[in-house]
């Protein structure tokens, strides 16, 4: 029997999310921007987070959905930001 995947329901439904994701190795460490997942929700995010993340072992890892980060720049600044 073939194996088919339903992409749809693989991914969750038609518009997944960026979730950014910080982490650290020791509770006196600060959070660190270690790398962002695309999930259609928080709890797939969390283990698409813990699965491509896993090469540490860390105290704690957070994930933040990319439309719950308020980015503050310096004004007139040129940089970048991430667009989606």
């Amino acid at each position: 029997m073939k194996k088919i995947i339903d992409r749809q329901l693989e991914l969750g439904g038609d518009k997944p999310e960026f979730y950014e994701i910080f982490a650290r190795q020791d509770s006196a460490e600060p959070l660190t921007h270690i790398g962002s997942v695309e999930a259609p929700n928080a709890e797939l995010a969390e283990a698409r987070a813990w699965f491509v993340y896993d090469h540490h072992t860390w105290r704690e890892m957070c994930i933040v959905p990319l439309s719950a980060i308020v980015t503050i720049t310096e004004r007139g600044s040129k940089s970048k930001v991430k667009v989606v």
